[in-house]
């Protein structure tokens, strides 16, 4: 069976596409916001750890017992 694919459907043929905020929760909506409306949705928050911050939690470490190599 050339070009079957098994029964599988492509999500993005069959998708109802949105543009408004409040179809997020909407099962099988897919909701197209421009940069500014993804920004105040939190779509862009940072919660990555800062160097410092990676730093401090190295501090912590038991490192008795590791061997530093040859």
């Amino acid at each position: 069976m050339s070009g079957s694919n098994d029964g599988l459907r492509d999500p993005t043929s069959t998708a109802i596409v949105s543009t408004t905020p409040d179809d997020l929760l909407i099962p099988g909506v897919v909701v197209e916001l421009d940069a500014r409306e993804a920004e105040d949705l939190g779509a862009f928050e940072e919660t990555a750890l800062t160097e410092a911050e990676a730093w401090e939690a190295n501090a912590d470490l038991d490192m008795r017992g590791v061997d530093d190599g040859p």
